[in-house]
């Protein structure tokens, strides 16, 4: 009878501890259902389950996560009571709280999936979070990924590493130069042009004779040293960019005659207003050449 006793007890126990976690993750399912259905303002509707969700289970990382995807102040009225200031910051944090409960998942989802969506504020949000992750995170599981991702064979993965590896190398380049240094050895070519724009956007002097280095080799005896012209051609772009002490480098080009990037370093001088650029500028308004040059001439 006391082993009876002692089995019903434990399936009752059972039974609150399912019906427990039932209701612990119902508003989460209730706003996931709103979101795949055809019902008016479903996604506003499908945040305040995700709030209710959270509130119910704080750690919930799939309910931040979420909240952090759709959470938006164009989904509520000014003089409404759920209305709120839903900035990219704050639902970068969302995002970052889910990566804090499960770091794999989610930070292979914010690369390889969230930075993806059309929605700029969605890319924004990832773009906060992942700059978390970076301060607050595991570091080298972040720059993993995105090396992982600016080596991809996809296109749209690629653009979207080196857009956070710049905006994250403007805030520590002498941890992200080096490494985007190293991709410019990569086999792949869309590899290495998104090292050079992350380069270029950095801007750090540090990445000038590399760049400089990569522009030389056009003129290499052996094909094989020779860097392609697409990259090359964005090199100078870069240079540009980074300014300063890159000017005499993008200066030294427009001086030969016979470089093929010689109108691209023209062009970048022209976005400088550096007082060396002067010069080289105005000898060139008074050539001819086979490709149209545009100068303006900063004030």
């Amino acid at each position: 009878m006391k082993r009876y006793i002692t089995g019903v007890f434990l399936l009752v126990g059972i039974a609150f501890l399912i019906v427990g976690c039932g209701n612990q993750n119902e508003h989460l399912a209730k706003g996931k259902e709103l979101i795949k259905s055809d019902k008016r303002r479903k996604e506003e509707r499908a945040v305040h389950e995700f709030k209710l969700a959270i509130e119910q289970e704080k750690d919930n990382a799939e309910a931040h996560y979420l909240l952090g995807f759709y959470d938006s102040q164009d989904f509520y009225e000014l003089n409404e009571p759920e209305w709120n200031q839903a900035s990219i910051a704050q639902r970068g944090q969302h995002m970052f709280k889910a990566y804090q409960q499960k770091p794999r998942e989610y930070l292979e989802i914010l690369v390889f999936d969230t930075l993806r969506d059309d929605d700029v504020d969605v890319q924004n949000a990832a773009l906060e979070a992942l700059t978390l992750v970076y301060q607050k995170g595991e570091r080298k599981l972040l720059l993993n990924q995105l090396e992982k991702a600016i080596k991809s064979k996809d296109n749209r993965d690629r653009h979207d590493a080196q857009w956070v590896m710049a905006n994250i190398g403007r805030s520590d380049p002498n941890t992200m130069v080096p490494i985007l240094v190293e991709l410019l050895e990569h086999k792949q070519m869309g590899t290495r042009l998104n090292a050079v724009k992350a380069l270029g956007e950095i801007g750090s002097e540090e990445a000038i004779p590399v760049l400089a280095a990569l522009i030389d080799s056009g003129s290499a005896r052996r094909v094989r040293d020779r860097e392609v012209a697409e990259v090359r051609q964005l090199a100078v772009a870069a240079l540009g960019k980074i300014g300063g002490k890159a000017v005499p480098e993008l200066v030294k080009i427009t001086q030969n005659k016979g470089s093929s990037l010689r109108v691209d370093a023209i062009r970048a001088l022209s976005s400088l207003g550096d007082e060396k650029a002067v010069q080289p500028l105005l000898d060139a308004l008074n050539e001819k050449s086979s490709r149209e040059i545009v100068v303006e001439l900063g004030n």
